[in-house]
């Protein structure tokens, strides 16, 4: 995997930020919101949609990804979270944010963020941006997803409960689903998420709502964020702002299909109570790993070399650039502790997050890298090779496979990869991991166009602190 060149957003490795600055442990648990505008890159060409997004230079830049930066920037705002850099690779581009990770695709759109974030805020923003700049006519599928918080109480706006959560998203939102995946007096999985549609916005979803105060006066397109209320569009509240079009009356429907027409597979691993001494490298040379964690970024810290390049040499060290084979690869060692890093080849991606302070531990890897079988590569090797980075005592599992119309497993493709993906699907841990881990939860679920693989495993003999 390479280095390659990330454009760094602010011209140095000193980023000042609007993130939780509180005394208190971090949230390293992700909020993660994926949102389809179309099944696939083709369906964008095919609608001829304008290019008005500012962002010129690439033939590739349609869609989502004619949106310039500035643009995200404001809606970013929302979310409490500034970008670090970015990775313009040839099919997807790769945001690296004070608060984990931006995913941009033509017709789709991954945002994750951790700590205090605001992350559903700014989806009035993200859904104007879509339609106004970029002309699509609606929304295909929603997923929103995240893990239990470990500090819950330290969450802002909808995120301090999940029902608040899910009532946010269903006044946007119809014909949705919410699920508690696993224990419901332990650890599990929140998902919420909607069929495969011309488009899943609820008519008013946007012209009903009351625009927000700016989070950033200077940016003006945080005048669009809103909050989302009950109130009728024949409201006479003179605070109530002028109806707006719906994203489904600005543009004709085209025929979409139930699942992406080539294979998607998305697997992410959650893992808390990571080693002591796996922890220890995710600290910034110049910290003390007693230095209390307060927000990702210090602006008034020095630090002694470039916060990318200390990510690419952990990067380097520990394996993680070997991860996604070939990739590009945009890392960042937080100070005084902290490592984000994304990944991308083709329309493929790999990010990590680790909040490494060892009361409250916690690493993420997510990708949607289908191994091939070939040179030994496969799913269940690189599960083996993340736990060998991070030695969790506790890990999650998600694994999200797509279906062709018919049922079938991974939406096409080669012998070789419909047996990639399904070997995906009946184990992750080889035998001498599972010698190490007990398994504790296993659920299966079929939604609309995928299969969906949770599993918990936890230590059996957690190893002493070496």
């Amino acid at each position: 995997m390479s280095s390659g060149h990330a454009s760094d957003a602010e011209g140095d490795s000193k980023v000042s930020i609007m993130a939780d600055s509180s005394p208190g442990p971090f949230e390293g648990p992700e909020k993660l919101l994926e949102l389809w505008f179309a099944p696939s890159e083709q369906h964008v060409l095919d609608g001829r949609l304008p290019l008005t997004g500012g962002r010129r230079g690439n033939d590739k830049w349609i869609g989502l990804r004619q949106v310039a930066k500035s643009v995200w920037d404001s809606m970013l705002d929302e979310v409490q979270c500034k970008v670090l850099s970015v990775i313009e690779g040839e099919d997807v581009d790769a945001y690296l944010l004070s608060e984990s990770s931006m995913f941009v695709w033509p017709h789709k759109l991954i945002l994750k963020t951790c700590g205090t974030t605001t992350l559903l805020l700014g989806l009035p923003t993200l859904l104007r941006i879509a339609s106004e700049t970029c002309g699509f006519a609606g929304v295909w599928r929603c997923f929103y997803s995240r893990k239990t918080f470990m500090f819950p109480d330290r969450q802002r706006g909808p995120h301090k409960d999940w029902n608040m959560e899910m009532s946010f998203l269903d006044k946007i939102f119809e014909n949705s689903s919410a699920y508690t995946v696993g224990r419901m007096n332990g650890d599990h999985w929140l998902l919420y998420l909607t069929p495969p549609r011309a488009d899943v916005l609820l008519p008013h979803a946007l012209a009903s709502s009351h625009l927000l105060a700016p989070q950033q006066p200077t940016n003006a397109l945080s005048d669009l964020s809103a909050t989302l209320t009950s109130t009728s569009l024949s409201s006479t509240s003179p605070s109530s702002p002028p109806s707006l079009p719906s994203l489904a009356s600005r543009r004709p429907r085209l025929a979409l299909p139930a699942s992406p027409p080539r294979p998607d597979q998305t697997l992410e691993v959650l893992m808390t109570r990571l080693h002591p001494s796996a922890c220890a490298a995710f600290h910034h040379p110049d910290s003390s790993s007693s230095t209390p964690y307060t927000s990702p970024l210090f602006s008034s810290d020095p630090l002694n070399g470039d916060a990318h390049a200390l990510g690419n040499e952990l990067s380097a060290s520990l394996g993680i650039d070997r991860l996604l084979p070939e990739g590009t690869i945009d890392s960042f060692l937080f100070s005084p502790c902290g490592f984000s890093s994304n990944a991308i080849l083709g329309d493929r991606y790999a990010t990590i997050h680790v909040t490494p302070e060892v009361e409250y531990s916690y690493a993420s890897f997510e990708t949607n890298y289908v191994p091939d079988g070939k040179d030994g590569r496969t799913t269940t090797k690189l599960v083996e090779d993340v736990l060998k980075i991070f030695r969790p005592a506790k890990l999650s599992f998600t694994m999200f496979i797509s279906e062709e119309e018919d049922g079938e497993e991974g939406g096409g493709g080669d012998e070789a990869d419909v047996v990639a993906r399904k070997e995906g699907l009946k184990e992750l841990l080889n035998p001498n991991l599972l010698e190490r881990y007990t398994r504790v939860d296993r659920i299966v679920y079929e939604f609309d166009g995928y299969s969906l693989v949770y599993a918990v495993f936890e230590e059996k003999d957690p190893s002493p602190a070496q």
